[in-house]
């Protein structure tokens, strides 16, 4: 309980909670007792009741009921709420007193037992006599009680128990301490808990009682039974009745007249009932009404001062509700209640402190006007400075005598020895570092740093100079950055301040130097004094301020002087700008022999001069750091005149000695003047390559007892309008380079024999000769030029040194070493380019070479910086070793890139790169149609079916080609004609545009599901599979496939498996053993291919050196596995190496296209739709005009979908045919089918006809399986020209196959449209026959 009126009691903050007392456990001696006892008090849970246990000792002493009174009419209360009313309910006063005795049902001992047990419950009703509290007894026994009715001892001996003790049965409970005791507790503290229930509703009732017995003027007593009302549903968790208790006693406090007498009551009660009220509508879910209750609470109370001289008291009593409920605040976000920017609990804390400041000032004044309590005049009986004497039973009231003077002015003076006592700044910065807590959570930075600096000020006060300091320094970063200038001068003064009463050096040095910026708002004559104790301390004395000159202070720094090392690191990017500071380097290229010259600009930001010594800059080329000192300085009036002295210098052309020139330790710098510093070392010392910046400037400061090593870093970036003057701004007039670029030399000049009227063609090996020169003299090693083909064009552009007849390979990356080349000197390679498409092609050529490392040894002034070393700041400060570069700061770009690498301490390679541009152009546009005999369009093929294939071919190169020959290879499963396997030879030269045809007539002899793969013929060579690759039964070659798929599938990838047995499917044939076919996909169109699409890309067959796939196999074997997913395409590219060995080698297409891949697209792998197979591939042999060297272009024909035809007819007619000259028409028919064939073969010859003909004009024919049969005619002509043959007709026979119909009989008339010419050219007679 606290008598402090300032401060809530505690009994007032804590929630009430029922109280049961527990009478009868020994703790300390009983095993079984203790665990009772901790099971219901310990581990108590969120989902266990709300309930407070007490542990009642023996001769415990309950209070003593008051006499009731009949009425109160003549009762006049001496106050509203007594101390101990909450006190005696809370933690005196159980409402519940439990009972646990150790008996057994069987206990031989009963009698005595019993008469003991009644005899301690009658002593409790003596001691709670008036009392309503319940008694209940526990009887502790071993072992679990049986079911009711089934233990008749144990029914009688508990009535005769609850018959000797006076008590109810309902008041008798069984605990049987076993393994499941948690379980009896629980059902034995709800039992107590109703009893507890019970206790405080009828006490409710009573206090209600007593409640209408008042009068009007009882206004004191009705606000005390509101608030007991109010306090008794707490306990019983009713927190809506309890909120209305609490707001009818809150508004009751309202009729009371406020006097200075009972002012102090009137508050404290006020206090009370706002806390529970707020605290109840937090809890209630209602935080809007809360908070808009506070607020008209303090603005009723907020002028209700009481007695002036104790208005200290006042502001302590504001201070306490303010920061109770920000306590409230905290605790309701806790339980999820959300908060705002505007509207947290840091605004209440940040009141508190205010208030409590303001307690602090009232009361520093009241004491200024009184005598101090030691002083003789002092009234007696002070001293005893006995707080409790001050107050009485009652909240708010005091032990004064009215009217009293004597009495009162002792009462007065003995508060304010308590208020002395009181720890006000402690209190303050407690409360403001809440507040700082809670606007840090909520985002509110500038605000949390008002409050930082309102702590740091009280720390000032309070004598903690250095917790001062610190927030000072903390803050000065912030205030800093933002650029607030009247408040960070403020909150620099007071830093320097600080550092000086906590002797700091390396603080006071760091605030002074910034506090002589012009930025710092200070007059001339402060910063002269900042200026003059700055030195002063690099002297090694202390420094002098105002009324601050205590020995203890000069003590103080005495001892900092004998501790502080030097020197003292300062780095001024993190303080105000003092000294503007810009590196440049005179030219941003520089070559491996030139000087390397940087020029510093300096100009001071004060109207003080600074002396500096020592200024370094650090040189960085990204891996190491270099220390340069200065070697000169000059100093100019402005601007202009130090742009004048460096045109001046340029047009003289005068190259700059190297002289080591050290700074004067006593260089001042004056106000108003710019100063230019240049620091000179040869470019050599630096790698080729390389850029070099300035990391950072460094300089010095102070004397030789104490040196302040100064570094910034050299970042530059432009600040417009910082004067709005164009004179002023130095940065904005003065041109700043902050990069160098060591220039490398590379000794090798590259020319390639391209030229503007030269022109690649696709399909062809254009030439590239390179001439190597080597103009300088220095002897080169391992001199190698590669070219490699860029990642677009890969799979599409290849490279080779070599064009020997045979097999070849292609390259996507070439290397060819040279070897040495001595001093003015020259090489030349050849090497030629391959592409398979019409684009612009740009070759990266790279050219590399070895040489040694010559670098000449000379002492200059620059020393490297170890980067690994801490044991010295000035080898190796901590800001140059985690220098990195500024993003804003981009690197150099150069034309021309030339590459560095070092292979040993004396040897080194160097590679330059270009690219060679070279315009491919189209060589031949080629299309493909097929057509019936009778010319018609096909759209599909019929197995065993004589069709053309016309082949259109248009010349697209620029220059003139001789096309030497054309012909074209076709796949196994189909025969071409042998006239039309004739090579084609031509003689004439073609130009652009000109245009050439090919007619080749071809037959398939396999639909598209029986199509031979080369894996299948292969097989048939061991004899595995010949029976079934030559089946004549459709379903046994389709059997035979799923067979052979599932035989030479790889394990594990089903995708794989299809993947593989649908490339087989594909069977380029007819290229010989030694030939390399180089494809990477397969996915055509279901159409012929266009012209655009006629001729597409490959693959390459890369070397191994370059870790590239070289599609090489056994014979025999596909390479399906040998193509990446990510070179496939949907056109299909193939090259051959020498195609016409391929006719000389396999006679006359007998042979199987070796070592092709057919490799698909994965989404096509899986699909249902069969692909259509390949043709063949039809070949241009071509040259340039007067060249000798030979290419060939290769156009993949993709064909039809074959199906099983149900008829297949051949007709036979001779080649020339003369008038009246007899003739043999022969049609052949052949049953391709498993089954007999039923036909009627009609031949009709009308009127115009111009033949005379003989045979069956009609006749029923039946074909067995497999079989054929022949229909001859013999033709007689009559007239000479176009004449039109006699019309053939064959149907099914309907009677013998009634299964026919006329859809058939129209596929059967297709068939001869398709298959039997319409006309034939008759020729006049011969000689012989006129003769």
């Amino acid at each position: 309980m606290s008598v402090d009126v300032t401060v809530l009691p505690s009994e007032l903050l804590v929630a009430p909670q029922p109280l049961i007392g527990f009478c009868g456990l020994d703790t300390t001696h009983n095993v079984v007792h203790k665990a009772i006892w901790d099971a219901f008090s310990t581990n108590r849970k969120a989902d266990r009741a709300t309930v407070q246990f007490k542990l009642l000792p023996p001769g415990y002493e309950f209070p003593v009921a008051k006499p009731k009174r009949a009425s109160y009419d003549w009762y006049q209360p001496k106050g509203i709420l007594k101390r101990n009313w909450m006190l005696k309910h809370l933690h005196v006063l159980p409402a519940v007193v439990v009972l646990f005795q150790d008996m057994e049902w069987n206990d031989p001992q009963w009698s005595e037992k019993q008469v003991q047990c009644a005899s301690t419950i009658q002593s409790l009703k003596s001691a709670l006599q008036e009392r309503n509290t319940r008694l209940c007894l526990v009887l502790l026994q071993k072992s679990s009680p049986l079911p009711p009715g089934e233990d008749l001892l144990a029914s009688e001996r508990a009535a005769s128990l609850t018959t000797a003790c006076g008590i109810n049965s309902k008041m008798l409970f069984i605990l049987p301490h076993t393994e499941h005791l948690m379980g009896y507790t629980l059902r034995l503290e709800s039992a107590f808990l109703d009893m507890a229930q019970s206790y405080y509703a009828l006490m409710s009732k009573r206090v209600r009682g007593h409640r209408d017995h008042l009068t009007v003027a009882h206004t004191t007593l009705k606000i005390r039974h509101q608030f007991k009302l109010g306090f008794v549903a707490e306990i019983r968790q009713d927190f809506s009745t309890a909120l209305k208790h609490y707001t009818q006693a809150y508004a009751t406090l309202d009729e009371i007249r406020i006097t200075d007498t009972n002012c102090l009551e009137m508050k404290t009660i006020a206090g009370f009932l706002n806390y529970k009220l707020c605290r109840l509508m937090f809890k209630l879910k209602v935080p809007r009404d809360a908070i808009n209750h506070f607020i008209s609470h303090i603005e009723k109370y907020r002028n209700r001062v009481g007695f002036k001289d104790l208005i200290f008291e006042h502001y302590a009593w504001l201070s306490t509700q303010h920061s109770v409920f920000a306590e409230l605040f905290c605790e309701a976000i806790k339980n999820g209640l959300p908060a705002l920017q505007t509207q947290n609990p840091g605004i209440y804390y940040n009141k508190a402190a205010e208030y409590t400041k303001k307690r602090k000032e009232a009361f520093l004044e009241s004491s200024a006007m009184l005598l101090s309590p030691t002083d003789p005049n002092t009234p007696t009986g002070v001293q005893n400075n006995n707080s409790l004497a001050l107050y009485t039973e009652f909240f708010g009231i005091r032990a004064v005598k009215t009217g009293d003077p004597i009495s009162e002015q002792q009462t007065n003076l003995l508060i304010r020895e308590n208020e002395k006592s009181f720890n006000h700044s402690n209190a303050i910065i407690n409360l403001l570092s809440l507040a700082r807590a809670q606007f840090k959570i909520y985002k509110c930075p500038r605000f949390r740093n008002k409050l930082a600096i309102e702590m740091a000020e009280e720390y000032y006060k309070s004598g903690d100079h250095a917790n001062a300091l610190t927030l000072y320094s903390v803050m000065l970063t912030d205030y800093r950055r933002e650029q607030w200038s009247s408040i960070f001068s403020d909150v620099l003064l007071k830093t320097l301040r600080c550092a000086f009463l906590t002797a700091s050096i390396t603080d006071f040095i760091a605030c002074s130097i910034e506090a002589l910026a012009l930025r710092v708002n200070c007059e001339q004559s402060e910063r002269i004094v900042v200026l003059e104790n700055l030195w002063k301390v690099f002297q090694g004395a202390a420094p002098i301020s105002q009324g601050q000159s205590a020995p203890e202070i000069i003590e103080r720094w005495d001892n900092a002087f004998a501790a502080a090392k030097s020197p003292i690191t300062i780095d001024m990017d993190k303080l105000t700008k003092l000294i503007e500071m810009y590196a440049t380097f005179n030219h941003l290229e520089l070559k491996n022999d030139d000087t390397i010259n940087v020029q510093l600009i300096i100009k001071l930001l004060t109207d003080v001069p600074i002396k500096i010594r020592h200024c370094v800059i650090i040189l960085t080329d990204g891996t190491h750091f270099y220390r340069l000192p200065a070697s000169k300085c000059k100093s100019f009036q402005s601007l202009s005149e130090m742009h004048a002295n460096e045109k001046h210098n340029e047009q003289q052309q005068q190259q700059p000695e190297i002289a080591i020139q050290h700074f004067d330790p006593n260089l001042k710098l004056e106000p108003h003047l710019y100063y230019q510093v240049h620091f000179y070392t040869e470019a050599y010392q630096f790698l080729e390559n390389t850029q070099l910046r300035v990391a950072r400037i460094e300089a010095q400061m102070g004397s030789e007892k104490l040196t302040v090593h100064l570094t910034k870093s050299a970042f530059f970036a432009r600040h417009p309008f910082r004067h709005y003057s164009r004179s002023r701004d130095l940065d904005d007039n003065i041109e700043i380079n902050q990069v160098c670029y060591i220039t490398p030399t590379f000794h090798l000049n590259t020319q390639c024999n391209l030229g503007k009227e030269t022109q690649m063609l696709v399909n062809e090996y254009y030439p590239i000769a390179t001439t190597i020169n080597n103009p300088y003299n220095v002897f080169l090693q391992n001199v190698s030029l590669n070219i490699s083909v860029p990642n677009s064009l890969r799979n599409q552009v290849f490279l080779t040194t070599d064009l020997s007849p045979g097999r070849q390979k292609l390259h996507s990356h070439i290397q060819i070493d040279t070897g040495e080349l001595s001093m003015q000197s020259s090489n030349s390679v050849l090497y030629y380019v391959f592409s398979l498409v019409e684009t612009p092609i740009a070759l990266q050529q790279k050219t590399s070479y070895v040489i040694d490392i010559q670098r000449p040894k000379t002492a200059t002034a620059m020393t490297q910086i170890d980067s690994g070393t801490t044991s010295s700041v000035e080898n190796s400060p901590e800001n140059v070793r985690n220098f990195i570069p500024p993003v804003d700061v981009q690197p150099l770009t150069v034309s021309t890139p030339v590459q560095i690498e070092f292979l040993d301490e004396s040897r080194l390679r160097k590679t330059r790169e270009d690219t060679i541009n070279i315009k491919c152009e189209l060589d031949f546009r080629f299309s493909a149609r097929f057509y019936t005999l009778s010319k018609r369009p096909l759209t599909k093929v019929y197995r065993g079916e004589n069709f053309l294939l016309r082949a259109n071919i248009e010349v697209r190169a620029p220059v003139d080609i001789d096309i030497l020959e054309t012909y074209f290879i076709c796949d196994h499963n189909l025969v071409q004609s042998t006239y039309s396997f004739k090579r084609k030879k031509f003689t004439q030269t073609y130009r652009n545009r000109d245009k050439l045809e090919d007619v080749i007539v071809l037959r398939t002899n396999a639909t598209t599901s029986d199509w031979a793969t080369a894996k299948d013929f292969e097989r048939t060579k061991s004899g595995d599979i010949q029976s079934e690759l030559f089946s004549r039964s459709r379903h046994a070659r389709k059997l035979s496939a799923i067979k052979n798929m599932q035989r030479d599938a790889v394990v594990g990838d089903a995708t794989d498996v299809v993947a593989s047995a649908h490339m087989n499917k594909h069977l380029m044939g007819k290229i010989p053993n030694n030939m390399t076919i180089i494809n990477n996909s397969a996915g055509s169109t279901n159409s012929l291919l266009a012209p655009n699409n006629a001729m597409t890309a490959s693959g390459s067959s890369f070397d191994e050196k370059f870790n590239s796939t070289t599609l090489e196999a056994a014979d025999g074997v596909d390479n399906s596995t040998a193509l990446s997913a990510t070179a496939r395409a949907l056109n299909t590219r193939v090259v051959f190496n020498k195609a016409i060995e391929a006719i000389q080698v396999t006679g006359h297409c007998r042979g199987f296209f070796k070592r092709i891949v057919t490799a698909e697209p994965e989404t096509q792998a899986t699909t249902t739709i069969q692909q259509q197979p390949n043709f063949g591939v039809y070949c241009i042999r071509w040259r340039r005009s007067g060249h000798k060297e030979e290419n060939e272009s290769k156009f993949l024909i993709q064909g039809l979908e074959i199906e099983e035809p149900p008829l297949n007819i051949y007709c036979t007619i001779e080649e020339k045919m003369f008038v009246k000259m007899p003739m043999t028409y022969k049609v052949v028919l052949r049953n391709p089918t498993s089954n007999v064939l039923h036909l009627v073969a009609t031949l009709s010859i009308s009127i115009a006809d111009n033949f005379i003909c003989s045979g069956h004009k009609q006749l029923d024919i039946s074909i067995y399986a497999y079989s054929e049969k022949e229909l001859v005619y013999n033709l007689y002509p009559l007239c000479v020209g176009w004449v039109n043959l006699p019309e053939l007709t064959i149907e099914y026979n309907m009677k013998a196959d009634p299964g026919k119909d006329d859809s058939h009989n129209n596929v059967l008339s297709e068939l001869v449209q398709r298959s039997i010419p319409k006309k034939v050219f008759v020729l006049p007679p011969l000689k012989q026959q006129l003769k």
